[in-house]
């Protein structure tokens, strides 16, 4: 029988000390006590891949990126009683992230029993492949947010596979959305999507607007992802005592806030899903509503090209574009 190969991406310092990928081969996972080994099958590029890239965002030096993906039991250690060979699964990657900066940018993944979810009937792979980053932040921001039915939230990035997923789920909350874009074309499809309303920061002042919508009241709490010079727009439209989550850095790693705005005791703060999902209540909490969530369609991923694990550079070009459309994967 021929040697199984893990195929893996791997960061290494070049010369110059600049971060370069490159695919290799590793050594697949023994299934240890305990453990249980899922051989990948898709992975979406999340913006929080690239920026862990380049950061070392989950406290460890990146090895392999990659923080979700879907695939199939391949192997299952001693004492496992959860899953069974051959069973759909998602596994839940920060561990090895953390630990190791080992991700799923590769053939085989290890993981703790406790950290996968098997995946529905109903649920196709292109959605299990996305069953984490997004739908879980989605809910933990919303959920801690706090805001009544039929008031206003703000949010940046909106036309984003996950800016859209918090349009559905507010919408299914009762909640109204003012959604910040960049693109005027961007606005017609996510009004479509259910958005209350768009503004497109390149044409528009963004203050102004709020205003205009709520009628000076301004609004309840923002999501921003965007960071810099927009993070002041956006807590100058928090109304007094409200919040703003910070989640992404996609302009700058530093967000420019008006003191005024302090003084009016608008909160801003980050907002990270590492913070929630390694607590076990909050985890097992995350998964049952994200699977009932997608099941039902109230909140739907949407999904891009598909490129093979060896052309992972176009691949990570193909998703930094803002052109319209969904994740792109990376698949096996």
């Amino acid at each position: 029988m021929a040697a199984i190969t893990n195929r893996a991406i791997v960061a290494k310092r070049g010369d110059g000390g600049e971060l370069e990928l490159e695919l290799t081969s590793k050594p697949v996972p023994d299934p240890s006590p305990g453990r249980v080994i899922v051989r990948i099958l898709l992975r979406p590029i999340n913006p929080t891949d690239l920026v862990s890239i380049r950061t070392g965002r989950f406290g460890h030096p990146v090895s392999t990126p990659g923080s979700e993906g879907y695939g199939i039991v391949h192997a299952v250690g001693d004492g496992v009683t959860k899953v069974k060979v051959g069973q759909r699964v998602v596994p839940f990657m920060w561990e090895g992230l953390k630990q190791t900066g080992d991700g799923s940018w590769q053939d085989y993944v290890s993981v703790r029993e406790e950290m996968l979810s098997l995946v529905p009937d109903s649920i196709p792979d292109e959605v299990a492949a996305q069953f984490v980053i997004n739908p879980w932040t989605a809910i933990g921001m919303l959920r801690d947010l706090a805001t009544p039915r039929g008031e206003y939230i703000l949010q940046t990035a909106a036309g984003s596979v996950l800016g859209r997923q918090i349009i559905q789920l507010a919408k299914h909350l009762g909640i109204k959305t003012i959604n910040v874009v960049r693109r005027e074309e961007q606005k017609e499809e996510l009004r479509q999507l259910g958005a209350d309303e768009v503004i497109c920061s390149t044409t528009e002042d963004v203050v102004a607007r709020v205003k205009e919508i709520t009628d000076k009241k301004l609004v309840h709490g923002a999501l921003d992802c965007v960071g810099g010079e927009l993070t002041k727009s956006v807590a100058a439209s928090v109304r007094r005592g409200g919040t703003v989550f910070v989640y992404g850095v996609l302009s700058s790693m530093e967000a420019s806030i008006r003191i005024h705005d302090l003084l009016r005791q608008v909160r801003v703060t980050g907002w990270i899903l590492v913070n929630h999902w390694e607590i076990e209540q909050e985890r097992n909490a995350f998964i049952s509503e994200a699977w009932k969530l997608l099941e039902s369609k109230v909140i739907q991923p949407f999904s891009g090209k598909r490129f093979p694990l060896s052309e992972f550079k176009a691949a990570m070009e193909a998703s930094e574009t803002m052109a319209r459309g969904g994740k792109v994967f990376l698949e096996s």
